[in-house]
């Protein structure tokens, strides 16, 4: 009896729970456009410029960005002190990273350039960027694809109120999305260092990707966004900062094109 009273208090706060992320997962689908348009993003480009500063020299990075929905990942990162760039390449079938030989300098021990084929779990998570749209995918597709997804109340981000999921996909990644209350846009995302990596698409890119995450898997980080634009009918970030402990990192994206044809150079691991 005492088992039942119990039941019957927790199954009205579990429905209200679920009712709860319901709507506020329809209202960040409907403030991004809607899922169909989502879908029918084929194709992505664009390029990002990354700003930083490491042992107080500001640094500022290129990055073009060129994905075929479930063919093609490619993040091609401009080269730094006339050292070449180096790239991510990922299809259906496998995964390529190509870093330059960086000389050793005070503490840091110097990284060996060349082309490197990913082993089987790197390539297993670098093939989730072969979503052009996985920023908004990931929410939209969470109560279908084997995550587990919570309301977890509301918060302030940097003087606006949000909404707080909680998500925990299959893989047991964990992570919390802060929801403006008032565009039902993302406003903040805090995942760990080796999930920052993945969401930018920065798996297995040796230098860059020990800069952005790759050596921080246990530490959280928060990304935050800042403005957006609207193109073909979705809500693009076009501003982002990344908060990696005392480290702030600005990233802003441009020149975005959906649905246009992908030059051929970019299938080619060279």
């Amino acid at each position: 009896m005492k088992k039942y009273f119990i039941l019957v208090l927790i199954l009205p706060i579990l429905s209200l729970q679920a009712q709860t992320v319901k709507e506020i997962l329809t209202k960040y689908e409907t403030a991004n456009g809607n899922k169909n348009l989502v879908e029918a993003v084929k194709t992505l480009q664009y390029n990002t410029n990354v700003k930083l500063n490491m042992m107080g020299m500001p640094i500022d990075i290129s990055i073009t960005n060129v994905i075929e929905k479930g063919k093609l990942f490619r993040k091609e990162i401009g080269g730094l002190m006339g050292m070449k760039g180096s790239y991510t390449l990922v299809t259906d079938t496998a995964g390529y990273t190509s870093t330059p030989t960086i000389p050793s300098f005070g503490e840091f021990q110097g990284i060996e350039g060349g082309i490197a084929k990913m082993d089987a779990t790197t390539f297993a998570l670098a093939k989730n960027n072969l979503s052009p749209m996985q920023e908004f995918t990931t929410l939209l597709n969470a109560t279908t694809n084997g995550s587990i997804i919570t309301y977890t109340g509301k918060e302030k981000v940097e003087n606006t109120e949000c909404y707080k999921l909680k998500l925990i996909t299959s893989d047991n990644m964990v992570s919390t999305y802060y929801i403006d209350i008032n565009t039902n846009l993302v406003k903040q995302v805090e995942v760990s260092g080796k999930q920052l990596s993945s969401l930018l698409g920065l798996s297995g890119t040796g230098p860059m990707s020990d800069m952005m995450g790759g050596n921080l898997d246990k530490q959280k980080v928060l990304l935050i966004y800042l403005e957006y634009l609207e193109i073909a009918g979705l809500k693009f970030p076009t501003k982002q900062k990344i908060q990696l402990g005392a480290v702030d990192v600005e990233l802003e994206n441009t020149d975005v094109q959906i649905n246009q044809p992908i030059e051929p150079k970019y299938y080619i691991v060279k």
